[in-house]
């Protein structure tokens, strides 16, 4: 009886209607929730760090999901199949004007670039070639970024908040070693350097700048065991290299750091919840409980 109470109480806050957060002033994160139960394709919700205010942002049968935040944290870039396609669309904070930014192919994982003006997403022609391209929300010109691909698991690049700097996972050690690692490298946009952060056997994925972009955090095998992976964070010249989490995470799992770069949250594929870490101790705790049949995955926290 317990189990149900609890669950009750855990859907009535995700049930409700569209609706604006009552507290704006908290520190929001906005993620994906998915129900068995209900029958739920994803919808985005955010809620306050501290758990309050579980406010549903997108009400459609479609799928919803994977929302990154503008730098400004005004708006919301999100991925949906509405129009048969997976596309890119656009929201404000609190749901309301809603417009598509990609219309052809398919695209998703999109991701804002310094400035606001610009997002980036991954395209596909559906055949098996992955890219990524850049979108001018202001003219609406999209340049391609990266050569096509058949690499299915194709990264996205990670722009620096504060230099002209990008980091991304390298194949290049891999392809000389002959071994199965991927290591994390930062390099100048205009291309005149590049240094790698991490040099091992392992797969190391995934980098996300801290908010001062002093550090960055990113998935590892390092710690031993393959195709698990643990939560890292490294100074950008690398240097302080060290584990904030258990090893539990797949290498697609999601996490985004707070505005003051104490914690990051992080997605928990396998008990559909999401924990919050904190970047000094690697103490954790739950956003929201865990609750069987249901997923809250894509964690992004507002700026």
């Amino acid at each position: 009886m317990r189990w149900l109470l609890a669950t009750g109480a855990f859907f009535i806050l995700h049930a409700c209607d569209l609706n604006s957060p009552s507290n704006e002033n908290c520190s929001r994160i906005a993620y994906t929730f998915y129900s068995n139960i209900e029958g739920n394709n994803g919808d985005i919700y955010s809620v306050c760090a501290d758990g309050s205010d579980v406010t549903r942002l997108t009400v459609d049968p479609a799928y919803d999901g994977m929302p990154a935040w503008s730098p400004d944290g005004t708006e919301i870039a999100f991925v949906s199949d509405r129009s048969d396609a997976v596309q890119v669309y656009r929201m404000g904070a609190d749901g309301g004007n809603v417009s598509q930014v990609t219309t052809d192919l398919q695209n998703d994982d999109p991701v804002w670039l310094p400035g606001g003006e610009q997002i980036a997403v991954r395209t596909t022609d559906g055949q098996g070639l992955w890219w990524w391209r850049v979108i001018d929300l202001n003219t609406n010109q999209i340049v391609d970024l990266t050569e096509a691909s058949y690499d299915f698991f194709y990264q996205k690049q990670a722009w620096s908040p504060i230099s002209q700097e990008i980091a991304y996972m390298s194949m290049t050690e891999q392809l000389e070693r002959n071994d199965g690692s991927s290591q994390i490298h930062v390099k100048a946009m205009d291309g005149n350097y590049e240094r790698a952060l991490t040099d091992n056997i392992w797969a190391n994925v995934n980098p996300v700048w801290s908010p001062d972009g002093r550090q960055l955090a990113f998935l590892s095998e390092m710690h031993g065991e393959y195709n698990i992976f643990a939560l890292y964070v490294i100074d950008v010249e690398g240097g302080n290299l060290h584990q904030i989490s258990e090893p539990i995470y797949t290498e697609s799992a999601v996490f985004s750091w707070s505005p003051d770069g104490k914690q990051i949250a992080i997605g928990d594929v396998y008990l559909g919840r999401i924990l919050l870490i904190e970047v000094s101790s690697g103490k954790s705790s739950e956003l929201l409980p865990a609750e069987k049949g249901v997923s809250m995955m894509d964690p992004a926290w507002q700026p």
